[in-house]
């Protein structure tokens, strides 16, 4: 006989129900509804109801069977309770058993299944994810005792946390009234939806009463906490701006005033202090108006982080707003002075011009010409210039002169001569071409080519009122073909480039000997024993043939 069917939506999926138990199942819903006055309440219990009906349904049906039909409708009536029968404490199977209908066999094994426990994450009682508490309820002990249990294995391999992400993925979460109650294993009924909502709602009551009894001294309490950490840490930051500004006032003080060595680039070893240095660089006419500035620009943020302070810590409200616009009036008129100033500096640097000068050699009849660096009376025979750190150890200034240390010596080839050829390269920047050369042509440096020995000066000097604009001074020797070049004891104090560029460091240079050869190359003779030597330099034999070495060179250079 063929019926017919009514798609049905429940919960959010589709059934195809005959129409017999659709009647009855619409019938069953509609007198549980009619039990309820509390709509609220009704609405919440219904989804949970029809939720538990749905998944009965889809337990229901497989390939063979594709329809819900009247006696699945009865089973699952027998199963929830009847409408008539709501608060009634009674098992459902005890029910249907004064009922006319009674369970099969098979009913029962299906009943039982669904009254089955399900492992679900209990998010009510989370601590991280509900993973423990889902797991205490399946197993039925205290979820500290599991909590416990991912404590120690964490502890002991750190596997508890691997263990607690893998549960936390797999396990699903308790959201339906349904899916609580299986999870603690309690029947899916009228009667413990009613009760479970029940509960909830009066948990919920009481909870929020409870809560709107300490709210208010809870906030009052979490304000007075607040404001008094405030407070803490208010001074706490006020002391750090004090002792901050106070530790960069004393620096700017001692940069403005100071000549004993406090800063760096100050001392007697170094330029003597600021107005000195800003002497050799600046026009003598805004020396004075240039140290104000920086005395402005540098003074005013820090007397305002020391007063803001002061204030943080003391709890002044005063506020000087008048002060502080007339401070930053005066600091912006003195930062835009300031950047007028050196933009007027960067011009004197626009153009660059070099003048050369070839020396003249006295005696080119010997193969070999000797290169060596005279006594340095201004700085040290000893400043290696890959040590110098600071610019200034570089730098002497007396009342007429700036020395400048380090020139350049440059190591070429000429196939030109037979001769060696010196020549003597000055360097300089200005405002104009002319201004540029006519400081290049004051650079003041001092050499002697005499008896094939080329003595060069350590520095070379510039006069103070020329002012500082990139001077430099650069010694160029061209080596023909089938000659040499030998470098003195003291090569170091001088920068060194070799057109091979054979060595990194100038005092790898001492006592090498460099020839043009057959392919135009610069090759070097000594150099693999120069390089041993300054490898191994720590060892004592090493160090005998270092000075056997360097008195041999002596012993040739006089």
């Amino acid at each position: 006989m063929m019926n017919k069917t009514i798609s049905i939506n429940i919960a959010g999926f589709v059934f195809n129900v005959e129409e017999q138990a659709y009647e009855k199942l619409n019938h069953y819903l509609s007198a549980i509804k009619s039990n309820f006055h509390d709509e609220t309440e009704r609405d919440e219990i219904m989804e949970d109801i029809e939720a538990r009906i749905a998944e009965l349904f889809q337990e229901k049906l497989s390939n063979r069977k594709e329809v819900i039909i009247e006696s699945d409708v009865d089973l699952v009536i027998d199963v929830m309770g009847k409408p008539e029968d709501y608060l009634s404490d009674e098992d459902p199977i005890q029910e249907k058993s004064n009922q006319q209908n009674t369970f099969t066999e098979e009913d029962k094994n299906w009943y039982n299944q669904t009254k089955s426990k399900r492992l679900y994450r209990d998010e009510s009682d989370a601590v991280v994810g509900g993973v423990c508490s889902g797991l205490a309820y399946y197993v039925n002990i205290d979820p500290i005792l599991i909590r416990i249990a991912f404590i120690i294995l964490t502890l002991i391999g750190g596997s508890g946390v691997l263990f607690y992400i893998i549960l936390w993925i797999v396990m699903p979460s308790a959201k339906t009234t349904a899916e609580i109650l299986e999870m603690k294993g309690e029947p899916v009924t009228l009667d413990s939806i009613k009760d479970h909502i029940k509960d909830a709602r009066e948990n919920i009551i009481k909870s929020t009463t409870g809560a709107k009894k300490s709210i208010k001294s809870a906030v009052d309490k979490g304000m007075r906490v607040g404001s008094k950490l405030g407070q803490i840490l208010s001074k706490i930051i006020g002391v750090g701006f004090v002792i901050t500004g106070v530790i960069l006032l004393v620096i700017l003080f001692a940069i403005l005033f100071g000549s004993t060595g406090f800063f760096p680039m100050f001392g007697s070893e170094y330029i003597e202090d600021l107005p000195t240095l800003l002497s050799i660089v600046y026009p003598d006419g805004r020396i004075s108006y240039l140290f104000v500035l920086l005395a402005i620009v540098g003074l005013i943020p820090l007397l305002s982080i020391i007063m803001t302070g002061v204030k943080m810590v003391s709890g002044i409200r005063i506020k000087f707003k008048k002060l502080g616009i007339i401070l930053g009036i005066v600091w912006t008129i003195a930062i835009t002075a300031l950047i007028i100033v050196n933009v007027e500096l960067g011009m004197k640097f626009k153009e660059r011009v070099e003048i050369d000068y070839e020396v003249t050699t006295q005696d080119n009849s010997s193969d070999t010409l000797y290169i060596d660096v005279s006594e340095d009376d201004i700085f040290s025979n000893h400043i290696e210039f890959n040590d110098v750190i600071n610019f200034a150890e570089l730098v002497k200034v007396n009342n007429e002169a700036v020395y400048l240390g380090f020139p350049k010596i440059d190591i070429t080839y000429t196939l030109d001569t037979t001769d060696f050829v010196i020549i003597l390269h000055k360097e300089s920047n200005g405002f104009s071409n002319r201004e540029a050369i006519q400081r290049a042509e004051k650079i003041e440096y001092n050499l002697t080519n005499k008896d094939n020995k080329l003595m060069l000066s350590p520095y070379f000097k510039i006069n103070k009122k020329d002012k500082y604009r990139g001077q430099t001074v650069i010694i160029e020797i061209q080596i023909p073909k089938g000659k040499n070049i030998k470098f003195g004891k003291n090569i170091d104090r001088i920068l060194v480039d070799v057109e091979n560029n054979y060595y990194r460091y100038s005092q790898n240079y001492a006592g090498t000997m460099w020839m043009l050869d057959e392919y135009n190359d610069l090759t070097c003779t000594g150099c693999d024993k120069q390089k041993r030597v300054h490898q191994y330099s720590g060892q004592e034999s090493d160090e005998r043939e270092t000075i056997e070495y360097t008195n041999e060179l002596d012993e040739e250079l006089q």
